[in-house]
């Protein structure tokens, strides 16, 4: 494992987000419907360990946009709550361009649960499926858990939200046989999906390349200026062939 203290880079990122929970009346995306072909799914899984009654984000490579093809997924509601739905979009606007669909959840219920994305297309047949074991805790002193599906060879970036002035940065740690550090940016509070940092006002935005398949693991340890570690964030990153 190698220990990356990432230093601000000046670099310029366009970053669109559409909010889609809005108004929503029901905790639980539809399953696809009953005759759907899964004939060409690939299945693949991770688990991730999460703070009963803290927030906790999916984010999963998409087309959606460019494509028609979206995420669905499901869960047992007594055991994970939806809290909301937001995406990155691609900075190309080449048809298929990967752009990021982020999903946040909260574990209401300690135990384990699973969440299952297919990845329908515009014709109800699903093309892909990753299933998620979510285990919940109300243990505290574990680095708060969320995932990340993303192609190999494709960037993905992570946002945190932090407060400069205070002196306070992350520092990642990550296998850099899995993964490789891309840059960092900071912009203005992008969104409040990312665990929140009291008086936090801009957004750290951290971009990653998986650049062997299989599943890792990067830790985000917030450092206090006495090099104290103030809290810790982890994302378990499952790097496949193809969307």
């Amino acid at each position: 494992m190698k220990k990356i203290g990432v230093a601000s880079l000046a670099v310029v990122i366009s970053v669109a987000l559409a909010i889609l929970c809005a108004g929503c009346t029901s905790t639980t995306t539809p399953s696809p419907s009953a005759g759907t072909s899964t004939g060409n799914a690939t299945s693949l899984g991770a688990g991730i360990t999460v703070v009963q009654d803290k927030n906790f984000t999916i984010q999963l490579e998409s087309n959606t946009a460019s494509t028609g093809y979206q995420w669905v997924p499901t869960y047992d509601n007594a055991s994970i709550s939806f809290i909301g739905q937001m995406t990155f979009a691609s900075s190309t606007s080449l048809i298929g361009a990967p752009a990021a669909d982020i999903f946040t959840f909260k574990g209401i219920k300690q135990g384990t649960s699973t969440i299952t994305f297919n990845y329908i297309s515009p014709s109800n047949q699903t093309t892909n499926s990753v299933n998620y074991t979510v285990t919940c805790t109300s243990t505290t002193n574990i680095p708060q858990g969320n995932a990340v599906l993303v192609s190999q060879g494709q960037n993905f970036t992570i946002q945190l939200q932090s407060n400069p002035s205070t002196g306070y940065a992350w520092n990642a740690t990550f296998d850099n046989s899995t993964i490789t550090f891309v840059n960092k940016a900071t912009a203005s509070s992008v969104s409040t999906v990312s665990p929140t940092i009291a008086g936090a006002s801009v957004t750290d935005l951290f971009t990653f390349q998986g650049i062997k398949q299989g599943t890792s693991v990067i830790t985000f340890n917030n450092i206090s200026p006495s090099n104290q570690t103030a809290n810790s964030v982890s994302y378990t990153v499952v790097i496949k062939s193809t969307l």
